[in-house]
């Protein structure tokens, strides 16, 4: 068995060192996929969720990379919001925990238009056809049509693990007598913005040249016999 653990923001490949070096919990694509690299034939994958969601279409590729395996087993611990809850419908059996939430609601954009109200229509078109998009996962899940799952995202809805049970949306909520195992679109925002990432990059650019300074002075001092 391989255990998978999505936490955090969900986020694109390449911030992923951002998170890392700031130590905040994160989920990135490549992380993803080092773990189904790993999966022999026929072994069970789980995946443990607890996140808030995150990048769109960072989602949509884990989503995707997790619907193509076999024998998964997704456990919603605590919350599957957004975007993570778009990557819980990729589970062949999807689990909650008795407290877990589900939340879904629309895609969001930060930055990106600009120009007349034809530009800006057109950034709402989008919106929209993102939204259809990720609605699907929900209906491919549940056989909920398109329509009802897209007003649940329009009024933003949290579900907890009975109305999941109800919805489709969770195959079986987890008990004490269940089998024991290890356990933007993002309704909060992601924890780094684009100033903090840039400010990362400035200070580990500082740190990396405060350890090549070191280093070099070290190495005068040994060839000076210091």
């Amino acid at each position: 068995m391989k255990i998978l653990n999505i936490k955090g923001d969900i986020i694109g490949n390449d911030i992923k060192w951002a998170y890392d070096w700031m130590g905040y919990d994160s989920t990135c694509p490549n992380d993803v996929q080092g773990v189904i690299d790993l999966l022999e034939d026929g072994e069970d994958f789980v995946i443990n969720i607890n996140s808030g969601g995150g990048e769109v279409f960072a989602g949509q590729e884990i989503y995707s990379k997790i619907k193509k395996c076999r024998n998964t087993i997704v456990n919603v611990e605590s919350i599957a919001a957004s975007a993570a809850g778009v990557i819980a419908m990729a589970g062949e059996t999807v689990r909650m925990s008795p407290v877990a939430m589900i939340m879904i609601h629309n895609v969001s954009m930060r930055g990106g238009a600009s120009g007349d109200y034809h530009e800006y229509q057109k950034a709402a078109d989008a919106l929209k056809e993102m939204n259809a998009a990720l609605a699907s996962a929900y209906c491919e899940k549940s056989g909920m049509p398109l329509k009802d799952v897209l007003k649940l995202m329009d009024k933003e809805t949290w579900i907890t693990a009975n109305q999941a049970k109800e919805f489709g949306f969770c195959d079986e909520i987890i008990s004490e007598n269940s089998p024991s195992g290890i356990m933007t679109n993002h309704f909060n925002g992601l924890r780094m913005t684009p100033e903090m990432i840039e400010k990362c990059r400035e200070e580990k650019a500082k740190a990396e040249k405060r350890e090549e300074d070191k280093k070099k002075l070290l190495n005068d001092l040994y060839k000076y016999g210091i």
